[in-house]
């Protein structure tokens, strides 16, 4: 399905009064090269495209199964976009030399732009599922995600700011304005569903190790007064995780693997371990 952003045209109504017109349009066919070519890439690794999204910053589309690809895969889809335009503008950067001409010295620089913009680790650009997912290779997923969001927020603040600087020189730059509170409006969505997202990140898993049949292990020891969504948060989205619960005097106190974490947060709430493990003694004393 085709979705449309309500900023869309708003958008190309001001990039038109500002005279870029045919260069508009020419940025958008490359736009759209660089998501069709996310697609391909997409398909050749068994996934199949639920939506077709088209908003200011260009183009995005929604992935099944995305959750169940490695770490690996996801960087391969992630980059595949912006390698594209970079390989295109060599090519028309080459046929610029021998041919020249309106649309190929354009589609040379766009393809550039475009190659090096969507590097950039800011929501909704590939450079911050890329940033994350290198990241996520060296820490906890959380953190990474964080870090994310962090760099995100600040990438669009530092828009902003151009943009003050610009306007302030009285050299108008609507673009870099509404592309600024877009990427702070996106990473604030992502950055408020972090705990969602790890839940779901749970239940894709285990998708993936029934498509698999194998998932690997993380062992981590945490001290018991912790909550229990504080230990949600330590979770690996990759692995199954167990937890060794350990007091101030780093004595093992209980193991709990995640499946049994997720059960307790849905029974009792975000209670400590602590008090968790005191209902386990008082329900085992029970019966």
């Amino acid at each position: 399905m085709i979705k449309l952003s309500k900023w869309l045209i708003p958008q190309l109504l001001i990039f038109l009064i500002l005279g870029f017109k045919a260069k508009i349009f020419i940025a958008f066919l490359w736009i759209i090269f660089h998501e069709i070519f996310h697609y391909f890439v997409a398909k050749s690794l068994g996934l199949r495209v639920e939506n077709f999204n088209i908003h200011p910053l260009g183009t995005t589309i929604e992935l099944s199964e995305f959750d169940e690809l490695s770490l690996k895969e996801e960087l391969i889809i992630c980059l595949s976009g912006p390698i594209a335009n970079l390989i295109m503008a060599f090519v028309f950067f080459l046929l610029n030399n021998f041919i020249g001409g309106y649309f190929i010295e354009n589609s040379m620089e766009i393809n550039l732009v475009l190659g090096i913009f969507n590097l950039i680790p800011a929501y909704p650009l590939d450079g911050a599922r890329i940033i994350r997912i290198i990241l996520s290779t060296k820490m906890l997923y959380k953190r990474a995600y964080n870090i994310t969001a962090y760099l995100s927020y600040i990438i669009g603040v530092v828009f902003l700011v151009f943009f003050i600087f610009l306007t302030f020189i009285h050299k108008l730059n609507l673009s870099l304005f509404f592309s600024s509170l877009f990427i702070i409006f996106i990473t604030y969505k992502e950055k408020g569903r972090v705990m969602y997202i790890i839940m779901a990140d749970i239940i894709k898993k285990r998708k993936r190790f029934l498509k698999k049949r194998y998932i690997d292990n993380k062992d981590i020891s945490v001290y018991h007064k912790l909550g229990l969504v504080n230990v949600l948060g330590l979770v690996d989205k990759n692995k199954f995780n167990t937890f060794y619960v350990l007091d101030g005097e780093m004595k093992l106190l209980f193991i709990i693997h995640e499946d049994e974490l997720i059960e307790a947060l849905k029974l009792y709430g975000n209670i400590s371990l602590e008090e968790y493990i005191g209902i386990k003694n008082s329900w085992v004393e029970k019966y």
